[in-house]
């Protein structure tokens, strides 16, 4: 056979038609990493919920500044309570918008991980095992029948 030309990020390379192809590193990741079915991190529910507690998150800090004043400015007990109301609020929405941001922003992040970590334990367990040999062939010697399978002998 005569040797063909294959595309390799090596220049001048040759390779024999008949010689399997040898998957890169890369390749073994992105393989393992579409076995595993992990769903891809930009998805739009993602970043809906992760713009969503974004949002919320600012809403309440501006929306809680500007109780401040609101309560403070007044004499009337009513109208101090109704701006207290709002800040209340506008810090329930800043704790809601903060956990709803911090989860799906180290959800990408940790999925991202757990995928490296799986595809890097593959590859130690891949270097620590060795490569499949042939074992040679052995005969099977049958015990006698007087001797018990755990060496205690007949009673």
């Amino acid at each position: 056979m005569t040797p063909t030309t294959g595309t390799t990020t090596e220049p001048h390379t040759l390779r024999h038609a008949d010689q399997p192809q040898v998957p890169t590193r890369a390749d073994r990741f992105a393989r393992d990493l579409a076995a595993l079915k992990i769903p891809d991190p930009a998805a739009a529910r993602h970043t809906l919920w992760l713009r969503i507690g974004a949002l919320l998150l600012l809403a309440g800090l501006v929306l809680g500044a500007l109780t401040y004043p609101l309560a403070h400015a007044s004499d009337d007990p009513l109208a101090q309570r109704d701006a207290l109301a709002i800040g209340l609020t506008a810090v329930v929405c800043a704790v809601v918008g903060g956990v709803l941001y911090l989860r799906y922003s180290l959800t990408g992040f940790l999925r991202f991980w757990l995928a490296r970590q799986a595809y890097d334990l593959s590859e130690l367990g891949d270097r620590l095992t060795p490569a499949a040999q042939p074992e040679p062939a052995t005969t099977v010697i049958p015990a006698p029948e007087a001797d018990a399978p755990n060496g205690a002998g007949p009673r």
